[in-house]
C-alpha cells in the first residue's frame, strides 16, 4: 500500500513540477502575423502596421519559434524559462525596465539625472551601453533577447505609453515594466528634448 501511495505521489509530483515551467516571448513587428497552434510557427506579412503579441510556453527544454515571411525562413531559440523579446521590425528596440520606485509610480528625477538619461539613452541608441546587469536593452531586427528570468512582466512596445502606476499582483509585488522604442522614436525624442533644453 505504501508503495502504491509513493508512486501516485511521485507521478503527481513529477506533474506539478512539469507545469511550473514558463516561457513568455513577446513578438513586435512590422506588419500583421498570425501564429499557428503549437505557437512555434509565425507567418509574417511585412507591412508598416505596428502589431505586438504575447506567447506562452508551458514546457521544459529549449522552444524554437520559426518565422515565415517573403524574405525566408528564420528560426529563433528559446532556450531557457523567463521572458523575451522577439524583434522582428525593420528597426533596432532599444529600451529597459521602467523604475516606478517604491510607490508602484514611475520615479521622479532631478535635473542631473535626467541629463544623465539623455546621454545613457544616446549610448545605448549607438549600442554602446546596452547591459543585462542595468536591464537595458539593444536589439537590432530579426533577433531575440532575454530581458528577465521573471515571466510576470510586462512589455510595452513603440507607440504605447508607460502606465502612470501600477498594481501589486498575487504576491504583493510589483511586475517588472520594460519600454521599448525604436531607435528612430528615440532620436526623434532625444532632439526634442535638446532643442527644449538649449531655450
Amino acid at each position: 500500500m505504501k508503495t502504491i501511495v509513493g508512486v501516485i505521489l511521485l507521478a503527481g509530483l513529477v506533474s506539478c513540477s512539469s507545469n511550473q515551467h514558463v516561457k513568455k516571448v513577446f513578438v513586435l513587428s512590422n506588419g500583421k502575423f498570425t501564429v499557428d497552434e503549437s505557437q512555434q510557427n509565425i507567418s509574417l506579412d511585412p507591412s508598416n502596421t505596428h502589431t505586438e503579441q504575447e506567447l506562452t510556453f508551458n514546457k521544459g527544454g529549449k522552444v524554437t519559434i520559426s518565422v515565415k515571411s517573403p524574405e525566408g525562413t528564420h528560426s529563433f531559440d528559446v532556450p531557457d524559462d523567463g521572458s523575451y523579446v522577439l524583434n522582428l521590425k525593420v528597426d533596432t528596440l532599444t529600451g529597459g525596465v521602467v523604475n516606478y520606485g517604491t510607490s508602484g509610480r514611475p520615479a521622479s528625477m532631478s535635473t542631473e539625472q535626467f541629463e544623465r538619461m539623455i546621454d545613457s539613452t544616446q549610448q545605448l541608441i549607438e549600442g554602446r551601453n546596452a547591459s543585462d546587469q542595468k536591464k537595458t536593452y539593444f536589439i537590432p531586427p530579426s533577433s531575440i533577447k532575454k530581458i528577465s528570468t521573471a515571466t510576470s512582466v510586462k512589455v510595452i512596445g513603440p507607440y504605447k505609453g508607460i502606465p502612470y502606476s501600477l498594481d501589486a499582483d498575487e504576491s504583493g509585488k510589483t511586475p517588472e515594466v520594460y519600454k521599448f522604442f525604436t531607435n528612430k522614436q528615440q532620436r526623434e525624442s532625444l532632439d526634442d528634448l535638446r532643442k527644449r533644453m538649449s531655450k
